[in-house]
């Protein structure tokens, strides 16, 4: 907290979104703002800001002509106070750089455009450290780390139809365009940023950031506020191991066991005089893997009368997702309050995290003065199977070590955040962080733990 507090002594005093305002309308003439590049059909790079303004130089005329630049800074500090194992605090960190390539701008090869990310990652987690191995409060620690480089994804992608036709190849995750959100990263936990944490984590059929397998998906939008989307992913059983995809850029299919087939729906509405937006999904992802191994099977293998080893074929998800906005403070298109639900079904049969639920509250350009800060508020359930709950009661009867990184029998946990998004400078957001632990590990054995954190984003 004191680096939080250090980096934001300096700045918060002075409403600086303000002050860029009242400059960007001085007398500066139409020559100070950047080219706006004649809309195409292929996707541009995201428009975000940058720390030292618009890339100038040869990169301002590489964007004219379709190819956008992204590096960008994640920190996340987490440290418990009170309750879990033991109190501590630890650092996550990620450098990303992102390349989009517009090919219709550049090469005039209509709809077409490519996709890349890398990003290097490093720290530790707060969670791993105070006894959670369910539901970390950092969301980039894990995957991706300890190398100079990791490839995140690299696909192509087509867009005709003026936008109702997309179709997507190459090197993927499923969240990236499957029960995803970007207003799920205002929160730092990683029991929804990114994706609500039991999709990725109950099935690895359902990859996600910083993970990538071969994929293809195809988006189709039959009204502008509809569409349907699938696709096919591979499914690697090394994809979150060290030892065999450290890098990301492990391309051989030799641990493949199937394919995940996700299905989503959505609606997208603008509701009101105010055109608030909103999105309203519905999806269901199949795992056609065999070789799921039934929870009970460490019973069998310690010889404890009544089970055997058996394995099972398959693993089904379901989910149902909604954002809207309900009252709109301001013309841009996330100044409002907004609420957020959402639900996860897994087969319990094959996943320790059998259900989550989770809501939330977001209220950004409440302050006229600051019209780009945050207040985000989340709620987070997730149930454990109890399939699994049942193997661990036979497990502490006979005196075996339990399952799923467990030192008593586990239930559900529940994750409370509050964040204050403060937005100190162009493409600067700086997030004082509370999170409230209850049943780490989802277990009462381990004392409900207190979180304060900061987490801060810089585009370059």
């Amino acid at each position: 907290m004191l680096s939080c507090a250090l980096l934001a002594s300096p700045m918060v005093l002075v409403p600086i979104d303000a002050a860029m305002a009242q400059a960007s309308d001085g007398a500066a003439g139409p020559a100070s703002q950047p080219v706006q590049p004649t809309p195409t059909q292929a996707v541009d790079g995201p428009s975000v800001e940058h720390l030292f303004g618009p890339w100038g130089g040869p990169f301002a005329g590489l964007a004219s002509r379709g190819v956008n630049f992204q590096l960008d800074a994640v920190s996340e500090l987490a440290g418990n106070v009170s309750g879990g194992t033991k109190q501590g605090a630890t650092f996550a960190n990620q450098v990303g750089l992102g390349i989009d390539i517009n090919w219709e701008r550049l090469a005039k090869i209509t709809g077409f455009s490519t996709h890349a990310i890398f990003v290097n990652r490093s720290g530790s987690s707060d969670s791993n450290l105070f006894g959670d191995h369910l539901l970390p409060v950092q969301e980039i620690y894990g995957s991706g780390g300890d190398v100079g480089v990791h490839l995140v994804s690299v696909y192509g992608e087509e867009t005709l139809l003026n936008g109702r036709f997309d179709l997507a190849a190459g090197r993927m995750n499923v969240e990236n365009d499957f029960a995803s959100s970007s207003l799920y990263c205002n929160f730092m936990t990683n029991a929804l940023c990114g994706d609500p944490k039991a999709l990725p984590a109950g099935d690895i059929g359902h990859s996600a950031y910083p993970e990538a397998v071969w994929a293809a998906r195809v988006r189709v939008k039959p009204t502008p506020q509809t569409y349907i989307e699938t696709g096919v992913y591979e499914v690697n059983q090394g994809l979150y191991s060290t030892q065999y995809d450290r890098t990301g850029f492990e391309f051989n299919t030799s641990r493949d066991s199937g394919v995940y087939i996700p299905v989503e729906i959505e609606w997208e509405p603008t509701l009101g005089p105010g055109n608030l937006p909103g999105h309203y999904k519905i999806g269901v992802g199949y795992d056609t893997s065999p070789g799921y191994k039934d929870f009970a099977n460490v019973l069998a293998a310690a010889s404890v009368p009544g089970y055997v080893a058996r394995e099972r074929r398959g693993n089904t998800q379901v989910w149902g997702l909604i954002d809207q906005m309900v009252y709109r403070n301001g013309p841009m298109d996330n100044q409002g309050v907004t609420l957020l639900a959402g639900f996860v079904h897994n087969e319990s049969t094959r996943t320790a995290y059998a259900e989550q639920y989770y809501a939330g509250f977001l209220d950004q350009g409440f302050w006229s003065l600051r019209p780009n800060d945050s207040i985000n508020l989340l709620f987070t359930y997730v149930s454990i199977s109890p399939q699994l709950i049942a193997v661990q009661n036979v497990e502490q009867t006979y005196g075996l070590p339990l399952s799923n990184n467990a030192t008593n029998v586990q239930s559900h946990e529940v994750v409370l955040e509050a964040n204050y998004g403060i937005h100190l400078f162009r493409g600067v957001t700086l997030r004082p962080d509370f999170q409230y632990v209850i049943r780490p590990n989802a277990q009462t054995t381990i004392r409900d733990a207190a979180v304060f954190g900061c987490s801060t984003h810089i585009t370059f």
